[in-house]
């Protein structure tokens, strides 16, 4: 799909040399499969996340438990 838009040739030089590409298209097409991968990753990790909260360890849910992981030593 061919589309013309306005852009920062500064910014797209600047992406350009921190991704090593070759073209602007290059370069467009990286970044926004770079977005894309981050956004996998942090859905990977809140699933993580949330195993361990509910069900990797059940303490996490434990009021009783909890109430003394967060108690400020002095």
């Amino acid at each position: 799909m061919r589309t013309v838009i306005d852009i920062d040739k500064e910014l797209v030089q600047a992406v350009q040399d921190k991704l090593g590409t070759g073209s602007m298209k290059e370069t467009v097409h990286s970044a926004l499969r770079s977005v894309l991968e981050r956004d996998e990753e942090r859905a990977e990790a809140l699933e993580a996340f949330e195993f361990w909260r509910t069900e990797g360890s059940p303490d996490l849910l434990d009021p009783e438990v909890m109430k003394h992981a967060w108690r400020r030593q002095e």
